[in-house]
């Protein structure tokens, strides 16, 4: 849909460009220049790096395109350096290894979190059902559900806080896509600067818990889990 918006918006030698945030599903999961996008965007911090040890970017596109940014890059100076570039280099040799496994422990971790008592709704690309247009777009697109999971508590704010407080293994930061499983609280981290509104609008409520799964065993990770809900 958004490449027909764009191709609506372009004309003669104007281009309207379509540029997609990869950074989710990576560059193993998912490949938005198959499917009309001009370029591909990725915070290479996360699954690219894998290792919480550097800030970087990353864009993808044909050589016509890049050369403009390139360009523009030169100009604003904003190159990686060569230390952080050895370190990106390092991680894309386990790449597609490391988000493989870590997409099928985030399917054991998810059904888990699914079947406890103490959750309301989990938000995982696996458990789209069918009939549903999201289902239909994720098929058509992606080659794998990732290992991001979101989901509520009954409460609010404070359960979120009691489960987060007591949960161990997963180290409490707002990154993602690392070899260490991560947790965050979305309303008062990752989107605290968003209006209060608008998180009301998406859905992200004090309740709500984002969790990265990493390369740890899955059933440490669930067990990890369990304990910490008996704290809720």
């Amino acid at each position: 849909m958004c490449n027909r918006l764009s191709k609506s918006f372009s004309s003669g030698d104007k281009k309207c460009l379509l540029a997609v945030d990869n950074t989710f599903l990576g560059p193993v999961f998912q490949h938005p220049l198959k499917h009309g996008a001009d370029l591909v965007v990725y915070s290479a911090t996360k699954f690219i790096s894998g290792h919480s040890d550097l800030i970087a970017g990353a864009c993808v596109g044909s050589k016509n395109v890049i050369a403009g940014i390139k360009a523009m890059r030169t100009f604003l100076g904003s190159m990686l350096d060569p230390h952080s570039s050895w370190l990106v280099m390092r991680s894309l040799e386990t790449l597609k290894i490391r988000m493989e496994r870590q997409a099928l422990s985030a399917i054991k971790v998810a059904e888990y979190v699914r079947s406890h008592p103490k959750v309301e709704i989990v938000h995982f690309l696996g458990f789209l059902e069918e009939g549903d247009a999201q289902k239909k777009i994720f098929e058509n697109q992606c080659e794998g559900t990732g290992s991001m999971i979101s989901f509520t508590i009954p409460g609010g704010e404070e359960e979120a806080f009691r489960f987060l407080d007591h949960l161990k293994l997963f180290k409490l930061a707002v990154s993602l896509g690392s070899t260490e499983s991560l947790a965050e609280h979305p309303a008062t981290m990752t989107h605290v600067d968003v209006s209060e509104e608008d998180r009301q609008r998406l859905g992200i409520h004090p309740n709500l818990v984002r969790l990265s799964i990493g390369l740890e065993d899955p059933e440490d990770l669930i067990a990890a889990i369990k304990e910490a809900f008996n704290h809720v």
